[in-house]
């Protein structure tokens, strides 16, 4: 009998955008996305990073300062000041200069252990290898690190693989499993013998991102702080690696700064929120990436002084911004188009046509939360002074709590977004202020 062959299915068109309100500005979709740019997500690619020439030339001093040595930096600076954004612009840079690193990061996880934190460091050493290096998946020290890679992923429970703008490679080979308890004391020699392979290979070194301490609480982070002092020289010290953390001010200053081991050893870059002006350039970028119609051009949903206030209101918060852009004007799109001698105008949406549906937006959230003391709490502060920064003294003597209850209170708020804790100066105590969203509610 003839098999006739089977016919090939004809590739696959990629899918024309749906309709959306946000048409009209000649938008595919919403230009306010929250996510970090980068990786191989081509709605939100790295080309589109604006501003921070300091801060990447300041990582990028460090790194390339180090020479053969080993390198360790931390990025601190509020929620959704672009901390993980600058980290993989960093990274593209150091790729670009003859460093092996990926798009993926290292997550510092609650209740963390040496072994877990070990284990998952050394999982992406590998995986950062083998995406850079697919052929050296042979290698004695690889094979050994890939069992080790496979028990961090079984016990985090994690996918397999790494990539890094559209350089990828994955675990796939079935081997016996490392037991956990024996991460530590085989993992050390292999990470040796890993960055030893690093060091004979065609590259200047491996850059690895430790990322996660914003959403730590603050025994979490005391905790960490004291996982880095035990792991400093047999995970961090290598000469050839490069070790990025970022995390919120007070995050790093608990994590780094609380033991003297870690502290010497590490470089602290503070990052400020970023200036208007680059705001408006980053806006723009995304308009222009976003275009429905590639041959037109697009219109801003919102003029600029409306931005400008929003921004102010959010202290430097550019993801709050951006939420903020997105929640507002999606109801009011259609206020945007007018009618004019017969012909239909779009034009760009100001404050006061989006802060009424802000306000009503964020009051209901805020009502939804699951714990009305901390809403009673925050409504004792909005409504006193919105604008006021404290202390927890101060919150104290205004709520008339405990100071251990103080701190829970904040430490909720914080983690909803309804409070930032604001840079501290010196020696002196944190304050604390009302987030834009807070603002926002509480007029």
């Amino acid at each position: 009998m003839v098999v006739s062959p089977i016919k090939p299915e004809p590739s696959a068109m990629p899918l024309s955008p749906l309709p959306t309100p946000w048409n009209i500005f000649n938008q595919r979709a919403t230009p306010f996305w929250q996510e970090s740019l980068g990786g191989n997500d081509e709605a939100h690619p790295l080309s589109l990073f604006v501003g921070r020439a300091a801060e990447v030339e300041e990582l990028e001093g460090v790194l390339y300062g180090a020479g053969h040595s080993s390198s360790r930096q931390a990025i601190a600076g509020a929620p959704g000041v672009g901390k993980t954004t600058l980290v993989k612009q960093f990274k593209a840079r150091a790729r670009e200069n003859g460093y092996f690193t990926v798009d993926d990061f290292v997550a510092l996880l609650p209740n963390d252990s040496s072994e877990g934190l070990f284990g998952r460091f050394l999982s992406l050493v590998y995986e950062t290898i083998l995406a850079n290096r697919p052929m050296t998946a042979g290698n004695s020290a690889m094979e050994a690190a890939e069992q080790i890679a496979r028990v961090s992923k079984v016990t985090t429970g994690e996918g397999g693989g790494a990539s890094f703008m559209g350089a990828g490679a994955s675990a796939s080979r079935s081997r016996a499993l490392t037991a956990p308890k024996d991460v530590l004391a085989d993992g050390v020699r292999i990470l040796g013998d890993l960055i030893a392979l690093v060091r004979g290979a065609d590259t200047r070194g491996i850059v690895v991102h430790i990322n996660n301490l914003e959403t730590l609480t603050e025994a979490d982070a005391a905790a960490s702080a004291d996982l880095f002092r035990a792991l400093r020289d047999p995970m961090l010290m290598h000469p050839g690696l490069h070790v990025v953390i970022a995390g919120t001010a007070e995050a790093v200053q608990a994590v780094v700064n609380t033991h003297a081991q870690v502290r010497t050893v590490f470089s602290t870059l503070v990052v400020p929120p970023m200036a208007l002006d680059d705001v408006h350039q980053l806006l723009a970028e995304r308009y222009w990436h976003n275009r429905l119609d590639a041959d037109a051009s697009p219109i801003p949903p919102i003029d600029d002084a409306s931005v400008a206030d929003l921004y102010t209101l959010y202290r430097g918060d550019l993801r709050g911004l951006l939420k903020a852009l997105d929640d507002g004007i999606r109801p009011n799109i259609r206020s945007a188009v007018t009618a004019e001698a017969g012909e239909t105008r779009v034009r760009p949406l100001k404050t006061a046509e989006i802060r009424p549906t802000l306000q009503r937006r964020y009051a209901s959230d805020l009502e939804a939360l699951r714990e009305q003391k901390r809403v009673d709490q925050l409504k004792a502060w909005g409504e006193q002074d919105p604008s006021a920064t404290r202390t927890q003294a101060d919150l104290k003597r205004l709520w008339k709590v405990s100071q251990a209850s103080v701190s829970n209170a904040l430490s909720f708020l914080m983690k909803e977004g309804y409070v930032v804790a604001l840079p501290r100066e010196g020696a002196g105590r944190t304050s604390y202020a009302l987030s834009g969203t807070s603002r926002l509610i509480f007029g």
